[in-house]
């Protein structure tokens, strides 16, 4: 009988130990978070500051550490660049600077001993909530040595391996260290699966999308500021993903800060003020690999539905004297940093508007065009895809003023550099009046009686002018010429009579059997006018000639 009893001790006591030893080790524990708690913030503050060469720096506001499961929670974070080396970052081509704050991170599956040890970072879930991300622009210009931030990232010597990241509620600020303008984007979530940056990055494979395998970028009522606080974008739902390589907007409009009388009346400048609404924009095809891995940007095709664009613009604003032909739309394209090529780019059922107030009037001329349809081709700033094939085809058709019809194309040779393009078209019959909702407040001109059959253009052209071939055939023409003087358009009857009998020619073709007038003319444009007052104004040259008119 003593036996089993001298067992059943041993077996108590060996309990015994075993809870001691857990009791000592959930003491240890609890003892080691505490001091974790206590030393970590310091261990990464003292390796932001080593990593960056004293260029960053973090603050906490409250950290709490959970060894079981390998969490890690940091309440008020704020990561603080070194503006104050600006001139100095600028020298050595470091071109941008970035500050964050945000109100929560928690990091779980954190492994704090190979942290410690091996100054390695791995985990497997990182939330950052309401992130406030800062970027300071150095410099504007890349300096042949400086470094983007993809090679940045790339260069940390330490590894870095993180499973999942979402980032919530981002707000995005850029800062123009020179020019002191800012922008802001807000309302933006984004997730990233399998990250990898330090030396693993070295170590990719064809299949991940640079420093990461897949992203989602996403958001609802994103909202973006222009940096001269003009326009405000809004979108109420945007989605960027990897998995279908895609990106959709709903409800995308450009709203300007003020109405078309205060834009006359705030800004220094004339500058032509935008208003525009689409409903939806789709894009398929994302190469997203190549665009984090090399930084081109490619897709198959950009679908745009059903918008409203108003553009408005008031002669009488005083005009700054500036090179606009510099940005001609394939001059501007060429310009542009990043690669972009498009395959296909159709808008479909678009409504344009332009509005001109012309002050000797008061009146606004209107010029829209109604259900535009258009289809662009290989729309390219790549430069080894333009050697393959330098040119950007368009067509368009629409509805002009909502009634004739109107047919053209527009090509643009992305390889020259004086903006070289060409634009043909034709434009259906109409009565004379029907134009003068737009003759009389742009013109202060008035068509009494008349038929225009057609209108017909082949124009090629470059930013110092364009050579024109136009034919505008009509019938029984009569004209008035307006007088706005006092404050209302009144008729002016004597030089509408002379205009009638000695300028303008009544019928093209005339009704002794002649052939038609044909314009055949160079257009000298002046270098401080825009590319569709290029448009317009070669197109305009040669009708006065179809009227009969001496040639420009």
């Amino acid at each position: 009988m003593p036996e089993p009893i001298k067992g059943k001790r041993r077996g108590t006591k060996g309990w015994l130990w075993v809870g001691f030893a857990l009791l000592v080790f959930l003491i240890s524990a609890l003892i080691a978070e505490q001091i974790i708690e206590d030393k970590l913030p310091k261990r990464l503050q003292s390796a932001i500051s080593k990593e960056s060469e004293g260029l960053y720096r973090i603050h906490f506001g409250y950290t709490k550490v959970n060894l079981w499961r390998g969490q890690f929670i940091v309440k008020n974070i704020h990561l603080i660049p070194d503006t104050a080396r600006n001139g100095r970052l600028k020298k050595e081509g470091q071109t941008t600077l970035f500050e964050l704050k945000a109100k929560y991170i928690s990091i779980a599956g954190f492994k704090l001993l190979k942290l410690l040890w091996h100054k390695e970072i791995n985990a497997s879930d990182v939330i950052v909530s309401q992130p406030i991300i800062i970027q300071y622009k150095i410099s504007s210009k890349t300096e042949k040595n400086g470094k983007n931030i993809r090679q940045q990232l790339r260069a940390i010597k330490n590894k870095i391996v993180i499973k999942k990241i979402t980032l919530s509620g981002i707000q995005y600020r850029t800062i123009d260290m020179q020019s002191k303008k800012e922008t802001w984007l807000k309302n933006i979530n984004f997730h990233a699966s399998n990250i990898k940056l330090g030396r693993w990055a070295k170590q990719q494979d064809s299949t991940r999308l640079g420093l990461v395998e897949s992203f989602r970028f996403y958001g609802k009522k994103v909202i973006y500021l222009s940096n001269d606080e003009l326009y405000k974008l809004q979108l109420a739902r945007l989605d960027i993903s990897t998995e279908k390589n895609t990106l959709a907007i709903d409800s995308f409009s450009v709203v300007p800060k003020y109405t078309e009388k205060q834009w006359s009346k705030t800004l220094k400048y004339k500058r032509d003020r935008y208003d525009m609404f689409f409903p939806k924009i789709e894009a398929s095809g994302l190469d997203l690999k190549r665009w984090l891995d090399e930084g081109c940007l490619k897709m198959d095709s950009l679908v745009v539905n059903q918008a409203i664009i108003r553009v408005y613009a008031d002669k009488g604003m005083r005009e700054k004297k500036t090179i606009a032909s510099n940005n001609f739309p394939s001059l501007a394209f060429q310009r542009l940093k990043v690669p972009i090529t498009i395959n296909n780019i159709h808008i479909r059922n678009t409504d344009v508007y332009y509005k001109e107030l012309n002050p000797k009037s008061g009146r606004a001329g209107l010029v829209f065009f109604n259900n535009l349809n258009v289809h662009l081709q290989h729309v390219s700033n790549d430069s080894l895809q333009l050697k393959q094939n330098p040119w950007i085809k368009g067509s368009f058709s629409t509805f002009f003023l909502g009634k004739p019809k109107l047919t053209l194309n527009v090509d643009f040779n992305m390889l020259d550099t004086l903006g070289a393009f060409h634009y043909r078209g034709v434009l259906g019959g109409a009565p004379a009046s029907f134009y003068n909702q737009l003759l009389e407040p742009i013109t202060l001109a008035r068509a009494e009686k008349g038929y225009v059959n057609s209108v017909r253009f082949n124009i090629t052209a470059n930013r110092y002018g364009a050579n024109v071939e136009t034919e505008m055939l009509y019938n029984d023409l009569k004209v008035a010429v307006l007088d706005a003087s006092s404050g209302k358009l009144e008729k002016k009857g004597f030089l509408s009579l002379f205009i009638n009998w000695l300028a303008i020619e009544a019928n093209n073709p005339s009704k002794d059997g002649k052939p038609p007038r044909i314009a055949r003319h160079y257009y000298k444009h002046p270098q401080e006018k825009t590319f569709f007052n290029l448009m317009w104004k070669a197109l305009y040259s040669g009708l006065k000639v179809n009227l009969g008119l001496p040639e420009i």
